[in-house]
């Protein structure tokens, strides 16, 4: 009887080194060392406004605590599996986190957009983009990556 052996192709993340931060069900907050950036991962919907705007608090956080060691860090969020969120917290978001983001100094975002017509539809329809940082969007992260390296 013979065995039959499946492989299994595994994606893997543009850096070997990542350390993590922050995570729960809805968000992982790591840092990519090759890029360099603080990458964001979302999963589903948060619990809650207040749950929200812990997750970004600790986004926040994670900024301050590494943009001193690098000249150029950058912001990648992952929302390939994320669902949506409240209009409450869309506005905080666009009043709150990305005033502080500039104020910590990221100067670009790339945004890989959620693989469902309906969300990458509801990224078509908002702009997060500023005089200060840059935000693109994009399909995959290894994209994603490449743009920022080049920033």
């Amino acid at each position: 009887m013979k065995t039959i052996v499946q492989e299994r192709s595994v994606v893997r993340e543009p850096s070997a080194t990542q350390k993590k931060f922050y995570e729960d069900q809805y968000a992982m907050v790591s840092f990519v060392e090759s890029v360099p950036c603080i990458k964001v991962k979302l999963s589903g919907v948060p619990h809650s406004s207040e749950h929200y705007q812990y997750v970004h608090s600790k986004l926040l956080e994670f900024i301050h605590s590494e943009i001193e060691n690098y000249c150029r860090l950058h912001l990648l969020t992952d929302s390939t599996q994320a669902g949506l969120v409240l209009d409450e917290d869309l506005s905080y978001y666009k009043m709150n986190v990305i005033p502080a983001i500039e104020k910590a100094g990221i100067r670009y975002h790339a945004i890989v957009i959620p693989q469902s017509l309906f969300g990458r539809l509801f990224f078509q329809e908002i702009s997060l983009s500023t005089k200060k940082l840059k935000v693109a969007y994009f399909n995959t992260i290894s994209g994603a990556c490449k743009w920022l390296k080049n920033r």
